[in-house]
């Protein structure tokens, strides 16, 4: 944990000395907003002390972003997204529910994530890679263990996460359709999910890629 916690704050430092260097730069004469949608795969796992053994299992995210542009180097993009998140651990502290026949343990979460990332262009238009990094604050809605268990009371309904990743996008300025973008970015899980006895220290790992539409408003 302190090793993947030291990475995460070692590239959030080297974003914010790049964003330093970004921000003296002379800015667009308009500061253009955009909305924009996407939608992609997530493979998310479980790790801390009360985690023996995960294996990563795919999900769905999706939902709308807002991009506002300061200058031609950086951006603030918020975003609301739905994911449903999916974990296998083997062996784990909460084999201990009756409800659970094995040893496998499968957890199922709907989670309405809050990202605040803050991007960093490259100008090389039309095709352009970024890079971004920022905190995610996520609502989970409903977690399922087993074969469709209720397991709310084993879990918090507040997590929050760093993020790290970068897109490569396409400008397109064909009517409202600005940009067409592949994006790709690690979540890394800093709060305590679990909420019951011999199974609290758990937090969550997710990589997750998306593909994003991008429209002038």
């Amino acid at each position: 944990m302190q090793t993947a916690t030291s990475k995460l704050t070692a590239s959030i430092a080297t974003f914010a000395l790049l964003l330093g260097l970004a921000l003296p730069m002379s800015s667009q004469a308009q500061s253009p907003v955009d909305l924009g949608v996407r939608g992609g795969l997530t493979q998310a796992t479980f790790y801390g002390d009360d985690v023996n053994s995960n294996d990563f299992r795919p999900g769905f995210t999706g939902g709308v972003f807002l991009n506002y542009q300061v200058n031609d180097a950086f951006a603030v993009q918020p975003e609301v997204l739905y994911s449903r998140r999916g974990t296998k651990n083997h062996n784990s502290a909460a084999g201990n529910d009756i409800s659970v026949a094995d040893d496998d343990i499968r957890v199922r979460q709907d989670v309405i994530e809050i990202p605040v990332l803050l991007k960093l262009s490259a100008p090389t238009a039309p095709v352009t890679p970024r890079l971004y990094v920022g905190p995610a604050l996520g609502f989970i809605t409903n977690s399922e263990l087993g074969n469709g268990n209720d397991a709310d009371d084993r879990f918090t309904d507040v997590d929050f996460s760093g993020v790290v990743g970068g897109e490569i996008a396409y400008a397109l300025n064909k009517g409202p359709l600005s940009e067409i973008a592949v994006d790709g970015r690690y979540n890394l899980g800093l709060a305590n999910l679990g909420d019951a006895n011999n199974f609290e220290d758990v937090r969550t790992s997710a990589f997750t890629g998306t593909l994003s539409l991008r429209f002038d408003i």
